[in-house]
Order: C-alpha cells, then sequence, then structure tokens
C-alpha cells in the first residue's frame, strides 16, 4: 500500500478542519493550513500527474490535477485542498482495496492442493499434481478442492 497518498490525505483533512476552526474562531490567517497542504500535499501529486503526462498516461487524475492548480491560480486554496484530498483519499482507498483483494488471491492459492487422488487399477492412490496427465481418472473427496480441470 502506499503510504504516501495516505499521508496526504490525512494532511489535507487535518489542514481544511484546521481551516474551519480558525475561520469560526475569526483568527485573520485562514489560509495558512491550506498553504501547507497544497505545498506538501498538492505539489507532489501534481508533480507525478506531469511525468505521467510526459510519459502519455492520461486519466482522470490528470483533470484532478488541472483543478488544483486552476484553483490555487484563482486563489480558491480550499476548492484545491479539496481536490487534493480527493485524489489522495481516493488512491490510499484504491490501494487499501487492491491489498485486500490480493490477501484474498492469496489465501485462495495456499487452499490449493499440491496432490490428486489418481486411478491405478482398481484403487485410486495420492500422487503430485505434477504426475497427472491428460486422459488420468481422479478423485475428489467431499468437501475438497479439485485440484485440476477437467471433465
Amino acid at each position: 500500500m502506499n503510504k504516501r497518498d495516505l499521508v496526504i490525505a490525512v494532511i489535507a483533512i487535518l489542514g481544511i478542519i484546521l481551516h474551519l476552526l480558525l475561520r469560526y474562531t475569526g483568527s485573520e490567517d485562514l489560509n495558512y493550513p491550506l498553504f501547507f497542504t497544497i505545498i506538501f500535499g498538492g505539489i507532489p501529486l501534481v508533480l507525478e500527474l506531469i511525468q505521467k503526462l510526459f510519459k502519455r498516461q492520461f486519466g482522470s487524475d490528470l483533470l484532478a490535477g488541472i483543478s488544483i492548480v486552476t484553483a490555487v491560480l484563482l486563489e480558491e486554496y480550499l476548492a484545491a485542498t479539496l481536490v487534493v484530498l480527493m485524489l489522495s483519499g481516493g488512491e490510499a482507498i484504491e490501494d487499501y482495496a487492491v491489498a485486500r483483494a490480493s490477501s484474498v488471491l492469496d489465501a485462495l492459492a495456499r487452499r490449493m492442493p499440491s496432490f490428486a487422488y489418481k486411478k491405478n487399477s482398481s484403487s485410486f492412490i495420492q500422487v503430485p499434481l505434477s504426475e497427472v496427465k491428460v486422459g488420468d481418472i481422479i478423485q475428489v473427496h467431499p468437501h475438497s478442492v479439485a485440484p485440476i480441470d477437467g471433465l
């Protein structure tokens, strides 16, 4: 899992919360938390998107990068920080989902048997999967995983 995206998402959330607290307590320095988020979160994301642009890897995250730059140019720092949060948070959630799916596939692969019960004249004997050939008859026991595909 990419920890950088998670860290950027957390920084963005904290920056937005601090900005809102400052706004509702009457402070004049409202945008400093947003500047911090844009510098330490938005700039790395935009630089990564520029690299993808030069590699001709276009995606919806490119639009997010353009949105960050445009919001900063228009001095809409809260909007830029929200886009940083959406982009980094989405990446962090995607990384988490991929990691979970991979762990489930790994668990499924560990359940794969390494042997089969192959018919040998009148009985079935346990043999490694490498010894099973096309045309062999195998037996699958109840509640066990079929070791090979076939009819």
